[in-house]
């Protein structure tokens, strides 16, 4: 299948943020930006498509030019199809570039591996001098209504984020159910919800991370029970990284507004301002 790319550029107009479609092909689709109560350019991204088809190759590239304030979500989740005999698995390109204080949060819903499917993923997030980043994953174990859980047959995944020449976080895993069981998962358990949410920004000290790490593991004693499982870590440098399971989705959900608001009011002094949904 032809490669597919949508390509977004934001700059600062006035007390605003404009969005510019550098390239907007098919499944993909860009609905106009709005804006939030904080002069946000608010965009979501629709794959009318309605899903990752196999062999489907997906390039998505957002740039926040220097003082641009951004807000990306998706229209709903992210749903992986099922592989079709002889099909090669779908990939997703991701390329997010944050410049000079500038701000970008990219707060997609779940992503959901139908049964049978092959998937994988990379991230690649570059931040200027005084950029700040939030985005979060939330991954889903399949369709748990359709007792799909762990039925997909790859889930790979790579996310790197980078200030100037250093690297400030990397991971890298995969998930192939059919080789190891799955409760061995990802240490998955019996969870059915995974979530990963960084938040950085380049022009606050290391100190100041490390209070924030400590404050924030304050609250996952009251978001941590038998149903949920969360920790924070910051990194080697600016920022740090939430990572829970769940069982149910809205535990996952929940938890993250939780997450991202203490850290967005510590940081950058603003209130989270979830993103408003459209149909």
């Amino acid at each position: 299948m032809t490669p597919s790319r949508l390509a977004l550029r934001f700059t600062p107009d006035g007390g605003c943020t404009r969005m510019h479609v550098l390239a907007q092909e098919p499944p993909w689709r860009a609905i106009r930006a709005f804006q939030n109560s904080q002069d946000q350019a608010l965009v979501h991204l629709h794959n009318v498509s309605g899903g990752v088809l196999a062999g489907d190759s997906l390039y998505l590239s957002i740039e926040a030019a220097p003082s641009a304030r951004v807000q990306v979500t998706s229209v709903g989740a992210t749903r992986i199809y099922r592989r079709g005999a002889g099909r090669p698995a779908a990939c997703l390109s991701t390329s997010i570039q944050v410049g000079e204080g500038a701000l970008l949060e990219y707060l997609p819903d779940a992503v959901i591996p139908f049964a049978g499917s092959r998937f994988t993923q990379s991230t690649v997030v570059s931040l200027g001098r005084n950029a700040g980043f939030i985005g979060w994953e939330t991954i889903a174990a399949g369709r748990i209504a359709s007792g799909e859980a762990f039925a997909f047959d790859l889930f790979h995944s790579e996310c790197s984020i980078r200030c100037d020449i250093r690297l400030l976080a990397l991971e890298r895993y995969s998930m192939i159910p059919a080789q190891r069981a799955p409760e061995s998962i990802a240490r998955w358990g019996r969870f059915r919800y995974s979530a990963t949410l960084y938040i950085c920004h380049t022009g606050v000290a290391q100190t100041r991370w490390r209070e924030l790490e400590s404050r924030l593991n304050e609250i996952t004693m009251f978001q941590t029970s038998a149903c949920a499982r969360w920790g924070v870590s910051s990194l080697v440098a600016n920022g740090l990284v939430v990572r829970g399971l769940a069982l149910e989705a809205h535990q996952i959900a929940a938890a993250l507004q939780t997450f991202w608001a203490h850290g967005k009011q510590e940081i950058w002094g603003e209130p989270a301002v979830p993103p408003r949904k459209i149909n």
